[in-house]
């Protein structure tokens, strides 16, 4: 396969990875709280140069550009969920191929 195809497929040395996260949010009190934790879990993921989509309790995380997801940025996501309070039942995938990859 040439080169300029698997760059166009995203394939080999042109693969993106990302990972599916999960966890469980406690009742937060408040729209104002719930807001908050948002605006700073997205906060936490733009500053890495991620981007997520999907649910609110369970998303896919690749990245904003055509660099991929490493090893250090699911941690550092995980990482900080773990420290939330208000988060419990944390569960990260492995990296998955972004384009080609199954997701749970």
């Amino acid at each position: 396969m040439k080169k300029r195809l698997r760059k166009k497929l995203r394939l080999r040395e042109f693969q993106e990875m990302g990972f599916s996260v999960k966890f469980d949010l406690a009742e937060l009190g408040s729209d104002e709280a719930y807001f908050t934790f948002w605006d700073k879990l997205v906060e936490v993921v733009e500053a890495n140069h991620l981007l997520m989509g999907g649910g609110l309790n369970n998303f896919f995380v690749g990245t904003d550009s055509r660099r991929t997801a490493t090893e250090a940025d699911r941690k550092a996501i995980e990482t900080w969920l773990h420290q939330q309070p208000e988060v419990s039942a944390v569960n990260v995938s492995p990296l998955v191929d972004a384009w080609h990859g199954s997701f749970e």
